[in-house]
């Protein structure tokens, strides 16, 4: 019998009811094909607010040992500490991690509301450097005195070329014809220059593909505009721009709450939720009506790459059954008034049919 654990962590707000969810569901689809010869061993640790309140740490030490011995992991929604400490709880873990590479799959799901004309053209993927940037660890601003502060951007060599090789690797797996770089080099010359050129060192591996550039600004615009859209296939961008475009394009699908994430390394892999922790639901009495597909999306990809790709490929299925084909609505409580465990539960009855 093999058991792959898995290192967890809930969550605040919202993730106390997506992430059972979706244990409960992925746990039922590898039992559906594998009986008790393989599975999944869940871990938990901490960090967030839960974290906070029983450790007085924002992160602690045990939950980086539990992602360094198992090498994966999975995390719901947290809440970043306002004020001192961490300046990013997710940050903190990409980081710490050198998970330089966040990967966002983006497609249109049938019956999802988008605003769209034609989301079906919707195929791409942004691969969003992770640890460098306006986001890199160790360096953070300063206030110089009341009226001027100062924030840092790093850009290296070596964090360029290697997401620069995974994009244009994924292209070229994936029958992708064209990369698109995306920067502000015509105002930030240093380090957006310098991320273009060792971009384009890398694609010169890479004949077959074509590579063009956007200033950051100019492809948020066109990802709206369908007859440019359709262009775009694998986008690669710097850390910040990274962040604004991948959640523009969760957009396109039907928002964050149907899109998964998956942050790799050359040595670790950790998925999450795209989603906060929508404290305003756990205020209102609505948590239970939270939507579990971006954690099940993010799932999707775990199952990918601990080699159960039959399973992430059936879960996959099912969702488009469940929350599109058959209109069960993947925003759970607005049309069926299904709650988050309900949900679940529809998924899995659907994997018994596949």
């Amino acid at each position: 019998m093999e058991k792959i654990t898995v290192p967890f962590i809930s969550g605040d707000g919202v993730g106390a009811e997506v992430t059972p969810s979706m244990q409960a569901v992925v746990n039922a689809a590898v039992r559906k094909s594998y009986g008790d010869r393989r599975g999944i061993e869940w871990k938990e640790v901490l960090a967030g607010e839960r974290a906070f309140h029983e450790t007085g740490s924002w992160l602690p030490d045990e939950t980086m040992e539990a992602f360094r011995t198992y090498k994966v992991g999975i995390k719901g929604p947290l809440t970043t500490p306002v004020g001192g400490g961490i300046r990013s709880l997710n940050v903190a873990l990409r980081q710490t991690l050198d998970l330089y590479v966040c990967q966002r799959p983006v497609r249109w799901y049938k019956g999802i509301v988008s605003p769209l004309k034609e989301p079906q053209k919707v195929d791409m993927c942004v691969f969003r450097e992770n640890t460098e940037g306006g986001y890199a660890v160790g360096k953070e601003g300063f206030n110089v005195d009341d009226d001027i502060a100062v924030d840092f951007v790093i850009t290296t060599k070596q964090g360029s070329d290697r997401i620069a090789r995974l994009a244009y690797d994924y292209a070229r797996k994936n029958g992708y014809s064209r990369v698109s770089l995306i920067s502000k080099a015509n105002v930030i010359k240093t380090t957006d220059g310098n991320f273009l050129e060792d971009c384009h060192k890398v694609a010169e591996n890479y004949p077959e593909i074509t590579t063009d550039e956007w200033y950051a600004d100019i492809i948020t615009a066109k990802l709206v505009d369908k007859k440019r859209r359709r262009d775009f296939q694998v986008l690669l961008a710097p850390n910040l721009y990274g962040d604004i475009i991948s959640d523009e394009a969760a957009e396109f699908q039907g928002g964050v709450g149907t899109a998964g994430c998956a942050n790799i390394g050359k040595k670790y892999a950790m998925f999450e939720a795209i989603h906060g922790s929508a404290p305003r639901m756990v205020t209102e009495g609505r948590a239970a009506f939270a939507d579990p597909c971006s954690m099940l999306r993010a799932c999707v990809m775990l199952l990918s790459h601990i080699g159960l790709q039959d399973r992430a490929d059936k879960l996959t299925r099912a969702l488009d059954i469940c929350c599109f084909e058959e209109k069960k609505i993947a925003i759970t409580g607005r049309d069926t008034g299904a709650t988050c465990a309900e949900f679940g539960n529809y998924v899995m009855d659907t994997l018994k049919s596949l």
